[in-house]
């Protein structure tokens, strides 16, 4: 296939890879969330944009061969030419296994660069090869051109991408076809909802859902992103009916880490009985090169997020934000320089988050990651959270921690007040803390001196075992000396320190 729009000019060919891959994980690889890799697994191999998996084989498919990966997990060793479907034809520009016939379906191009389908079977050691004619009598005497054919799970309905004008939107555009049991059926075009004026492309099926590139919808700007829509209304019951009413689903562009805004997204191939996904991206800006990433993990959840911010609504980069159920860490991820934080969490379940930076109280949040859309592959929840700073070096003053009586003990509310000052230090283990207490409770200043002092052992009871050994305590009994505590105001007060 020569046209630009399923072929993107690669620099630096290699046959045989050595690649480590260099990953972040948003979230741990749940039933419904998944880990994506940052950085390119490779470049791919000649002028490629479309990969397939077939048989839990990756493959890629250049101008002049085709070619298959070898790969150990999510770390890929090499590519190297296959020679397994030589026996039907070369010029293979894509394959994809029937999921109910086992029969192989491929597209070939003919000498002007039309890329048309075709079926092969197997039956011992020979081989057979058909034409499959979509459209004959209809459009071309030929049949339509196809691009990247995809069946859904029940094999009934066949999903394609082509250039053919009639009821086109325009460019490049989706269509499926039905089988009723001995042929394929007139091409149908999948809508202006999917279809646009520009080129729809690579689609692909993930579970009930229809993954496909374009170039042509709101704020594309040109450049191409992956986009989702359900295959099945909740309206409908049956599996092959609802794909009739494909085009009257919601489509959403996929979020990061798939289409960044430097780059184009084009194909996104998935081997379900692994659980790893691969997508194809150009991420430099005015590149031609197109690379290969890949994902663990089931795709559709619920993409959490939100901006941190501090007292005085300034944005807070860096933070570092843990999503926990139990005691169990599944999430951990930064705020970016904007102060946003992105994660993949798990439908329908409870999360409690929490917010670190140096310097700033923890924040604390649970959330409920129940979907509110069917819809959409991947639904959206926004939570913002501010972070309360300690000043570093400034007085902070905590009343009435042990009540209005003569009462040593730390009360409830005491303990409650001193929570975040336990935490700061736990999560800054280097500083020092000078803290002096005062009790004016009478005129009589001996009172008040003893009184303290017995407070102060309570507190460092309660305070030692909490924070880490680092940190460096200092507690004054402000009632001592000349001046004492005489004013009978009935207050206690902590005075608060801390210094890096």
């Amino acid at each position: 296939m020569k046209n630009k729009l399923h072929r993107l000019t690669v620099i630096g060919v290699s046959l045989i890879l050595g690649l480590q891959v260099s990953s972040f994980t948003p979230c741990g690889a749940q039933e419904s969330a998944f880990s994506a890799n940052q950085q390119s697994m490779a470049v791919l191999p000649g002028r490629v944009s479309n990969v397939s998996v077939v048989d839990g084989n990756l493959y890629c498919f250049s101008s002049e061969v085709l070619l298959r990966a070898q790969r150990s997990g999510q770390q890929l060793l090499g590519f190297w030419a296959d020679t397994a479907f030589s026996k039907f034809s070369e010029g293979i520009d894509y394959v994809v296994r029937h999921p109910q016939s086992g029969h192989l379906y491929f597209t070939l191009r003919d000498k002007k660069g039309r890329s048309y389908l075709y079926c092969g079977t197997q039956e011992g050691d020979k081989y057979s090869v058909k034409q499959v004619r979509l459209g004959a009598g209809f459009f071309f005497s030929k049949g339509m051109t196809v691009h990247h054919p995809t069946f859904t799970t029940d094999g009934n309905i066949l999903i394609f991408s082509s250039a053919d004008k009639p009821r086109s939107q325009g460019g490049y555009d989706l269509w499926y076809s039905q089988f009723d049991g001995k042929r394929w059926a007139k091409p149908e075009n999948l809508g202006k909802r999917i279809n646009s004026a520009g080129d729809e492309i690579t689609p692909s099926i993930y579970r009930d859902c229809l993954l496909f590139a374009s170039n042509g919808h709101k704020d594309d700007g040109g450049k191409h992103n992956i986009y989702a829509t359900r295959l099945i209304s909740d309206r409908m019951q049956s599996d092959t009916v609802g794909m009739l009413n494909i085009g009257r689903s919601r489509v959403q562009k996929l979020p990061e880490p798939f289409n960044v805004a430097s780059g184009n997204d084009f194909d996104m191939a998935i081997d379900t009985a692994s659980g790893y996904g691969y997508w194809v991206s150009s991420r430099n800006a005015g590149s031609s090169d197109s690379q290969l990433f890949s994902f663990v993990g089931a795709l559709d959840g619920v993409l959490l997020w939100g901006l941190v911010t501090d007292p005085f609504e300034h944005t807070l980069a860096g933070v570092r934000v843990t999503a926990r159920q139990g005691d169990q860490v599944v999430c951990n991820t930064f705020t970016d320089q904007d102060g946003f934080y992105r994660m993949y969490l798990q439908c329908g379940q409870y999360y409690d988050l929490s917010f670190q930076l140096d310097n700033y109280f923890v924040a604390f949040e649970t959330v409920n990651t129940e979907k509110t859309d069917g819809e959409l592959l991947i639904a959206e929840a926004r939570r913002d959270v501010r972070m309360d700073r300690l000043p570093m070096g400034e007085r902070i003053y905590l009343d009435d921690l042990f009540g209005p009586n003569v009462d040593i003990e730390l009360s409830d509310y005491g303990m409650d007040k001193l929570a975040p000052l336990v935490r700061f230090l736990n999560d800054n283990p280097s500083t020092s803390l000078q803290m002096s207490l005062t009790n004016d409770l009478t005129d009589d200043r001996t009172f008040n001196r003893l009184l303290t002092d017995q407070r102060i052992q309570s507190l460092q009871t309660y305070l030692y075992p909490l924070i880490p050994p680092t940190v460096k305590v200092t507690i004054a009994n402000g009632c001592a000396g000349v001046s004492g505590c005489s004013n009978a105001s009935g207050l206690s007060r902590l005075m608060v320190i801390v210094e890096e």
